[in-house]
């Protein structure tokens, strides 16, 4: 029992507050609905552009993704909770 309550604390250790985790994850899964559910709006506003989506809402967009990341970094939000996709109206596969 007590290595099973060991293991349990150690793995809370390393994922942090579980109310923190949750914020987290809805304001991940927001920001993909956002990006899925409006993609032909995204088609039409951001051809052949980066587009930076924090908390279901677009922060910044350009031409290159490194002028996304600098904009990005000027509103002090936080790069690891970012999602950033290249809108093309013809989707590529890309196999990493």
């Amino acid at each position: 029992m007590a290595t099973k309550m060991r293991a349990e604390e150690v793995i809370l250790g390393q994922l942090g507050n579980p109310a923190d985790i949750d914020r987290e994850l809805q304001r991940f899964r927001r920001s993909a609905k956002a990006l899925s559910s409006s993609h032909p709006r995204f088609i039409d506003l951001y051809q052949k552009k980066w587009v930076a989506v924090y908390d279901g809402k677009t922060k910044a967009h350009g031409r290159t993704l490194q002028s996304v990341w600098r904009q990005i970094d000027k509103k002090g939000l936080p790069r690891e909770h970012i999602i950033v996709r290249y809108i093309d109206r013809n989707q590529r596969t890309m196999i990493l």
